[in-house]
């Protein structure tokens, strides 16, 4: 299986993390991700302009050259699924690929790294690979932009796959009534006091489940939940400690592979207690 792969700029940044599970899991599982050459951001949280946007996407999807075009981060998926459809009118495809130098032809499909594991790789053969069961309860969070309808991925309400992987890995998928609830990440620098009661609400919920993490699919969910935790703790005085696991370091750990090869160790809250419970 091979992918054309679109790592979107927190890879290289806030998401090390996240990369470094990437690289360890679809490795092992066999699934080639060839990098975009010269890929540029989406331009989802900079640019106002829908023209520009669009044209920014466009650039990328032609980039994959044919392949279906992979990516770990929801707000990139997103942003690429709204580019491809709004790409199907004539005029503003014509108009966009007159700025393009490597001309877009409508012939890629975008798809979440989650996809590709459940649906395409799929869980059945996930399966195999698993070295030891997690026996533990983790909260599967989807995020407010995974899937959305015209993401055609899942359920926009009550989707079900990261639930179905969790399980797959012999873990316990909590029920959740959060899960596609916005984390306050894309607001975080123009309304930070808002941001920050959006992620303590997930974050109390989460804690009330009595999970032992919750396991997220994008690199912002994952820098607004793990990395502002601290910050939510001082604002509402209260205690959460909550790991923040990205679906591939879930994965890597049901495969043997160490936590540092995962990542795990550059997480902002402890993982420590989570990865004795999981027996690494």
């Amino acid at each position: 299986m091979k992918y054309s792969y679109y790592p979107g700029c927190a890879q290289h940044g806030t998401a090390i993390d996240q990369r470094i599970s990437v690289e360890a899991v679809f490795k092992r599982l066999g699934i080639e991700l060839e990098e975009i050459k010269n890929w540029n951001c989406c331009g989802a949280l900079h640019v106002d302009d829908r023209t520009t946007r669009i044209a920014l996407s466009a650039r990328t999807l032609a980039g994959a050259k044919g392949l279906d075009i992979a990516t770990p981060c929801n707000l990139c998926y997103s942003n690429l699924m709204r580019a491809n459809t709004a790409l199907e009118e004539s005029a503003l495809k014509t108009m966009i690929n007159g700025a393009l130098t490597n001309k877009y032809e409508g012939n890629t499909k975008p798809k979440h790294l989650l996809e590709v594991v459940v649906n395409d790789f799929g869980l059945g053969k996930l399966a195999e690979q698993i070295k030891k069961p997690l026996k533990i309860k983790a909260v599967p969070y989807y995020g407010c932009l995974l899937t959305r309808p015209e993401n055609k991925f899942d359920s926009p309400e009550n989707p079900k796959s990261l639930d179905n992987l969790i399980a797959a890995l012999g873990a316990d998928p909590v029920k959740y009534y959060y899960k596609t609830k916005c984390c306050g990440g894309p607001i975080l620098l123009t309304n930070e006091d808002l941001a920050l009661q959006l992620a303590k609400d997930l974050l109390v919920m989460a804690k009330e489940t009595g999970a032992d993490c919750m396991v997220v699919t994008c690199p912002m969910c994952h820098l607004q939940l793990d990395a502002k935790q601290k910050a939510v703790e001082a604002k509402f005085n209260m205690k959460i400690e909550m790991p923040i696991i990205y679906f591939t370091q879930l994965i890597g750990l049901s495969m043997g592979i160490p936590p540092k090869e995962l990542g795990l160790d550059k997480h902002l809250v402890s993982t420590d207690k989570f990865i004795a419970k999981v027996g690494r």
